[in-house]
């Protein structure tokens, strides 16, 4: 009796556990449904407040407000003095710039993907201006990207000036911290880079990718002069993009001299106002679009320009020309030697002399 008992109790047990169970079940499936309301109500609420603020940006680019824009410029290591100092001169050029130490590919694991994008992430940058050195600094390559979602752009940089390279042709007096004028010229859309013949659909996002970068925007940005004293002149010839860094400067009337009975007067234009003219001050450089990616340094490829030549082949067809002119002078010396092994004309030819040679007759 004592083990029917103790059976029918642990029997009695486990229903009731099952049933506690059953109960838990049904109360956490319930919690899930709720759950999943309470999610599509946020999910429309999260999309309602992104349209709002979509609305809200229009309204402020309408009014001429620029979003707030951080560039976080930085370059790989093998750059050279020349790479140096051309992003000195831009971190100059550019006030809402932040500058970085150079970046250790050596230890990259995924690409520039990771590194580049918790960087930004780090010093709160929505714009990124990655110069990467091949070749021990033989090849220049210029990566812009807006993180974390992207597009990328992938450019080769080259015909590169910086500002202390030729100090006659740039002597500029711009103010420090002072925003420029961003200028498109006509030929960048005439004769820049031919981003498809249906319509140059890129050729609008590569647009919007150097406005941001070298666009500064009126307010928020720390040390930033409220000046305009320069032209950022963009351009395109040859299917490249030319960028130009002008200074405005207007002309200044002499002071009065000893013998002079009055000072020169400022020189004015047709409108009554002093004239203007433009000086290069530098940098300056070309840049060749070669690859767009979706996403921020990775995702598939959205255009890739098919008239882009590597360096690396350019150098290999001076090598492979080089050495085909030497090979053909070997194959003139070649033959030469082996005519005149065949006439007998060399020492060592195993052919006899013609009893009539020269040789023979005038020894």
């Amino acid at each position: 009796m004592a083990a029917v008992y103790k059976a029918v109790n642990k029997k009695k047990a486990r229903q009731s556990i099952e049933d506690d169970s059953d109960n838990e079940m049904e109360a956490g499936l319930q919690e899930l449904l709720n759950d999943a309301d309470d999610t599509t109500d946020s999910e429309e609420e999260d999309e309602q407040q992104e349209e709002d603020r979509i609305i809200a940006a229009k309204k402020m680019l309408a009014q001429g407000f620029m979003p707030k824009t951080r560039v976080l410029i930085l370059t790989s290591r093998g750059v050279t003095h020349r790479h140096r100092h051309l992003m000195t001169d831009l971190c100059a050029l550019l006030p809402h710039t932040h500058k970085e130490t150079k970046l250790d590919t050596k230890k990259k694991t995924a690409g520039y993907n990771l590194l580049l994008n918790s960087l930004a992430d780090l010093h709160s940058c929505n714009m990124i201006f990655f110069l990467e050195a091949r070749k021990n600094g033989q090849d220049l390559y210029l990566w812009l990207s807006r993180p974390p979602n992207g597009p990328t752009i992938k450019f080769h940089l080259n015909n590169l000036h910086t500002m202390a390279e030729l100090g006659a042709g740039f002597a500029g007096n711009c103010l420090k911290g002072g925003r420029g004028v961003v200028v498109f010229d006509r030929s960048f859309d005439e004769q820049g880079p031919d981003m498809g013949v249906a319509g140059t659909e890129y050729r609008a996002l590569v647009r919007e990718m150097l406005r941001g970068v070298f666009c500064v925007p009126k307010r928020g940005v720390k040390g930033m002069k409220p000046f305009v004293d320069r032209v950022i002149g963009i351009f395109g010839v040859d299917g490249k993009i030319w960028i130009r860094v002008y200074e405005i400067r207007e002309s200044e009337g002499s002071d009065k001299k000893d013998g002079e009975p009055t000072a020169k007067p400022i020189p004015k234009g047709g409108d009554g106002m002093p004239e203007v003219s433009l000086v290069e001050i530098g940098p300056r450089f070309v840049l060749t679009p070669i690859v767009i990616l979706e996403g921020s340094f990775g995702g598939p490829v959205i255009y890739e320009n098919k008239e882009y030549v590597s360096p690396n082949q350019v150098r290999r067809e001076i090598r492979m020309g080089k050495a085909g002119r030497y090979t053909a002078r070997r194959d003139v010396q070649t033959d030469r030697v082996a005519k005149r092994t065949d006439l007998g004309l060399t020492d060592n030819s195993s052919q006899k002399p013609h009893a009539l040679d020269s040789r023979k007759l005038f020894k």
